[in-house]
């Protein structure tokens, strides 16, 4: 029988570890629950991880960043409005493919599980935005509104619909989101 790479037996943790989270909630997942979800020795943790705080960190931080990469790809290729249309359609596009890891990003949001360096890297996320919505202020795309405001306008809408997708286990068809998408620049759009 051949033998499973450190690689693919990561990747097996990730995923019982972004289920059992889902599931259970961030509290309740142990190491020996994510063990043996994902089939393999009890000793490939450590290989990975010191603990569960610190799968749980690595997996959020690895999520996190597959979303943040995915959402601002090509930003600068067009228009703040188009960008702020990209960003909007490709978390769209993440969740369609990945519903869980959404959830799991969710519920590692208000488990609090990152260490001060992991929230710096994430509050340099959500500065990449906001440098978006600032632009769309600067360049009169956007009402001149905070850009938390801004992004909480934008991003309450497409949570709902994103987190009733992931937890109903379907998608979503294109006209609502675009539907949404429409009614929600009206508001902020200059």
């Amino acid at each position: 029988m051949p033998r499973t790479t450190k690689d693919a037996n990561r990747r097996k943790l990730r995923n019982a570890a972004v289920a059992k989270g889902v599931e259970k909630g961030f509290a309740a997942v142990s190491v020996a629950g994510v063990v043996q979800r994902a089939h393999v020795l009890a000793g490939t943790v450590d290989v990975h991880f010191k603990n569960k705080d610190d799968m749980l960190g690595q997996v959020y931080m690895e999520i996190k960043s597959e979303f943040h990469g995915a959402q601002i790809q090509g930003l600068n290729a067009g228009g703040t409005a188009s960008s702020i249309r990209q960003m909007w359609f490709r978390m769209f596009d993440f969740v369609s493919e990945q519903p869980q890891d959404l959830l799991f990003l969710e519920f590692g949001n208000a488990a609090k599980i990152l260490t001060p360096a992991q929230q710096a890297i994430v509050d340099g996320f959500a500065k990449d935005i906001a440098d978006v919505l600032r632009r769309g202020v600067d360049d009169g795309t956007l009402v001149p509104l905070y850009t938390s405001l801004l992004s909480l306008l934008l991003n309450a809408p497409e949570m709902q619909l994103a987190r009733s997708s992931a937890l109903n286990g379907t998608g979503l068809d294109s006209s609502t989101i675009e539907q949404t998408f429409d009614r929600v620049w009206l508001s902020i759009a200059a």
